[in-house]
């Protein structure tokens, strides 16, 4: 009877809290830190980003700026290393007095100071050699006093090795060229504890079925834990909720990449749960690389500079509440990929670089607490994230599948002041009586007075 008797109270207070609005238990956070914390952004001052928008890091709240040197420039001649740049070290300078870390990209292939023979065709790619000039990067990174992490080469499978090497695209064995990018890997890895002891070392890959590879591999270094992933989607996807894989994509068989939402939240979780069963460490998802280009497609048409603006804070919040380490964004500035920057060639800048302002200055020093929306819906309807810190609260909600819809606004949130993706306060109906805001792809952000968890779904009124 005790048992009995402890069950019915349980479902009672369940059934109590479902009424009123709260949650039925207290959930943990999803994040224990400032958001902020995981802001990155690709900069492409290599590729003729003016160094006058270093200013502009600041103004955006980044964290974390992928940027490198080519090992070529660093190593002219085998064992013959360089100190950085002038202006790559003045970079570093600013980075390090502004608190930004650096993901310093480890490549491409150095055929000057080691070039291909036919006893050696593979030497430009030598896992040896790039493992030196790794422990010398890290020695000087370590040196600059900033925070880094060494990404291992970018895109093996787009990017020199699966050409040199040879094998499936996808990594479906047979394919050496896996079996090498392993072996840099490894020999990057040792190199660079030796060196620096705990520096993060991750991998590089937009083919997410390749990580699962990665992570099975025999040759692995035990205790690897540094997942770098592009995370781009296609153009069945909606919006940075869908990820490019189907559920059943032939080409990442045995493995199941996905749920059938495609959900991108699901896609990070079946990924780390692999990565955990294989390595037996709680990895580590950096995503290096994720974007949406001006002009390209997508599943409603044509992705616009307003689209991208909309995408860029729900990526970072999807990110967040997913556990990734660090979400750079691609990228501050056109270049030779296209239109994806923040900023054109023109040095305007397009509309996502006030939404990435909006979302810093707004919930850049809270932290993401809650995902009040329903579980199964992820990739369509309304979408809503609690953000805390102190007696700040802040809601941020918006369409996944970019349609325009009604949003009450429930009296006990106590909203104090609602502002757009931009940072703009939005004007609601005059009318007393009308307590409601409009929802579309571009989210929203509501203040809300002191007290508890929001109740979801919201009440028009009591």
């Amino acid at each position: 009877m005790p048992l009995i008797r402890s069950l019915w109270l349980r479902l009672w207070l369940c059934l109590a809290c479902i009424q009123m609005g709260l949650p039925a238990h207290a959930a943990p956070a999803l994040s224990d830190r400032p958001m902020r914390a995981g802001f990155g952004l690709v900069v492409k001052f290599d590729q003729g980003q003016p160094m006058a928008q270093l200013d502009l890091l600041p103004e955006l709240g980044v964290r974390w700026v992928r940027d490198a040197v080519q090992w070529v420039d660093m190593e002219p001649r085998a064992g013959e290393y360089k100190p950085f740049p002038p202006a790559f070290s003045q970079r570093l300078q600013r980075y390090r007095q502004q608190g930004i870390g650096v993901i310093y990209m480890l490549g491409y292939a150095n055929g000057k100071a080691y070039p291909a023979t036919k006893e050696a065709p593979r030497a430009p790619i030598d896992p040896e050699a790039l493992g030196r000039y790794a422990a010398h990067v890290t020695g000087l990174l370590k040196a600059a006093g900033v925070d880094f992490a060494v990404q291992v080469w970018n895109e093996p499978h787009n990017f020199q090795i699966l050409k040199m090497v040879g094998g499936a695209w996808n990594g479906r064995p047979p394919s050496p060229w896996v079996d090498h990018y392993v072996d840099m890997l490894r020999a990057v890895s040792e190199h660079v504890q030796k060196k620096a002891p705990g520096t993060p070392v991750i991998t590089s890959e937009d083919v997410l079925v390749n990580h699962y590879w990665f992570a099975q591999h025999p040759r692995l270094p035990q205790g690897f834990k540094g997942i770098g992933l592009h995370a781009y989607a296609n153009e069945s996807s909606s919006g940075p909720e869908v990820v490019a894989p189907y559920a059943d994509s032939e080409w990442a068989r045995p493995f199941q990449l996905v749920d059938r939402d495609r959900a991108f939240a699901t896609a990070i979780d079946r990924l780390k749960r692999h990565t955990r069963k294989h390595t037996g460490v709680e990895p580590e998802v950096w995503i290096t690389e994720w974007g949406f280009k001006v002009d390209g497609r997508f599943a409603g048409g044509r992705v616009t500079e307003e689209l991208v603006a909309a995408f860029l804070p729900r990526a970072y919040v999807l990110a967040e509440a997913a556990g990734v380490k660090v979400l750079c964004w691609f990228s501050m500035q056109d270049a030779n990929d296209g239109a994806y920057g923040l900023i054109d060639r023109a040095g305007r800048q397009r509309p996502a670089f006030r939404t990435y302002v909006a979302m810093s200055r707004i919930v850049g020093d809270l932290r993401l607490t809650r995902r009040l929306s329903p579980g199964g819906q992820q990739t369509r309807g309304t979408q809503a994230y609690l953000f805390e810190h102190g007696s700040r609260r802040t809601l941020m909600v918006w369409s996944a599948d970019n349609a325009s819809r009604t949003l009450p606004l429930d009296p006990a949130w106590s909203a104090t002041r609602i502002l757009d993706a931009y940072g703009e306060p939005v004007k609601l109906d005059a009318r007393e009586d009308v307590r409601q805001a409009e929802l579309g792809a571009a989210p929203i952000y509501i203040e809300l007075g002191a007290g508890g968890t929001p109740r979801w779904p919201p009440r028009a009124g009591d």
